[in-house]
Formats: C-alpha cells, structure tokens, sequence
C-alpha cells in the first residue's frame, strides 16, 4: 500500500478533490445517460455533494492514519457505482431509488469492512506490544 498518502499528507486533499470529481461525473453518468432522466441542475448538484461529502469524509479519514478504511471505503464505493448501473437497466418505475439504495448500501458495506479491517489491524498491534 505504498501508493497511498502516508497519514496527515496535503496530498490526500488531492485525493479528495480527483476522488469527488470522478464519483460526480460517474453518478450524473448513470443518473442521466444510463437511467435516461432528464438533466436538472439540482439533481446534478445534490449528486455533486453527495460526492465530495463521501470522498472528502473517506480521505479525512485516510489522513488520520485510517488507510485501510479509506481503501475499502472507496471500494466498497466503485462497487456500489457497477451495481448501480448494473441495477438501473431494464427495470421499471423504482430503478432509479433502487439502483442509489444499493449504491448506499455498498458504500455502508466498504465502509463497515474498513473499520473491521482497521480494528483487526489495530487489536494485532495491542496482542504485540
């Protein structure tokens, strides 16, 4: 995990900023190209924030010496992107609140296994000392 920003780095901000930009242009993806919603600025803008409040939150928490949350986190947040796609073709009616409760969801699941990961990790270092 030598790719990832040692704890308290500027460069997680950078991380952030990539990070919110990337999750914004792939929700307005599925929400407007995939699902075929009409683009309002509102949707567009509420996407955006749940963003930037998602990745922001994970990289503050990778700047806390947190990496292996901020790993699974982001992961847990790309999967729930593939599932949303994946959950917005093809169905009628509630496609579009499915297909974001299942992205919720993952993120709640990625999020769960990187505090799972990090207390095994954090428990392994109490044993050894």
């Amino acid at each position: 995990m030598h790719w990832i920003p040692a704890s308290r780095s500027g460069r997680w901000w950078l991380v952030a900023g990539a990070s919110s930009l990337l999750v914004s242009l792939l929700l307005w993806f599925i929400r407007f190209l995939i699902l075929g919603q009409p683009f309002t600025g509102m949707h567009a803008f509420r996407f955006m924030v749940l963003a930037a409040i998602l990745s922001f939150l994970f990289s503050f928490t990778g700047w806390l010496g947190a990496r292996k949350l901020w790993l699974f986190s982001n992961l847990g947040m790309m999967i729930g992107l593939i599932l949303m796609a994946m959950y917005s073709k093809g169905l009628t009616g509630w496609e579009d609140l499915v297909s974001f409760l299942v992205f919720l969801e993952a993120v709640a699941g990625g999020f769960i296994a990187g505090l799972i990961v990090e207390g095994v990790y954090f428990i392994r270092r109490m044993i050894k000392k």
